[in-house]
């Protein structure tokens, strides 16, 4: 009797402790899919100069994450905006005959275009020393030799010494469109400076020509 009595225990507490249904087929959670891309628009801080490669961490219809990385490898301006869009894919058209619809190019020559750098701003800071800036490159015009530059900070400062005798009062000149942002000239005892204020983290190198120097940033 007691042997039967634990059999129906055993027997009854199986069933409570069953999990699930064995018939049953399990479903995976739905995913939850967010609103469709279309546009990001996004900006570089002020000592980026090449775009190496970008990569897009996405997850695919399983559930599971993955990634996609494109070499782009192209120089970059970082004032500018950049913008990654979502663009449809065109519908197939029909090919034209191309013999028919381009003509011929018969002439042997291309077209080159010639980048012509145009002063943003000319002025003159005293008699024997004056400035022309460009996009990204300023002219100082003067014959005094140049005795030690350097740069610090960020954003940049450019220091410019040039050898001097003579002593001038202080200047601050301010510059306007431009990533040239303000002149500071400063007299000292055998020499002056030129203290040059720029928008972001730039490299530099000078060069002297018969006219004065040329600061190329970089």
């Amino acid at each position: 009797m007691k042997t039967k009595i634990l059999t129906i225990f055993l027997i009854f507490t199986s069933f409570l402790n069953a999990d699930e249904n064995p018939f049953k087929v399990e479903t995976k959670e739905k995913m939850i899919v967010p609103q469709e891309f279309q546009e990001r628009t996004f900006r570089f801080n002020s000592d980026a100069r090449i775009l190496k490669g970008i990569t897009f961490h996405y997850i695919k219809a399983d559930g599971s994450e993955d990634k996609l990385s494109v070499d782009i490898n192209k120089s970059i301006d970082w004032h500018d905006a950049y913008v990654l869009t979502h663009s449809k894919t065109p519908e197939p058209s029909k090919i034209l005959d191309v013999s028919v619809t381009i003509p011929q190019n018969t002439s042997q020559e291309t077209n080159k275009t010639t980048e012509v750098d145009i002063p943003l701003q000319i002025a003159k800071i005293y008699d024997f020393i004056s400035y022309t800036v460009y996009k990204n490159k300023i002219k100082l015009n003067t014959q005094d030799d140049l005795i030690s530059d350097f740069s610090v900070g960020n954003p940049s400062k450019i220091i410019i010494d040039f050898k001097s005798t003579s002593i001038y009062p202080t200047k601050n000149i301010r510059l306007k469109n431009s990533i040239f942002k303000r002149i500071d000239f400063g007299s000292h005892k055998g020499y002056y400076r030129l203290v040059i204020y720029l928008d972001g983290v730039y490299n530099y190198n000078i060069q002297k020509d018969s006219t004065g120097y040329m600061v190329h940033l970089s």
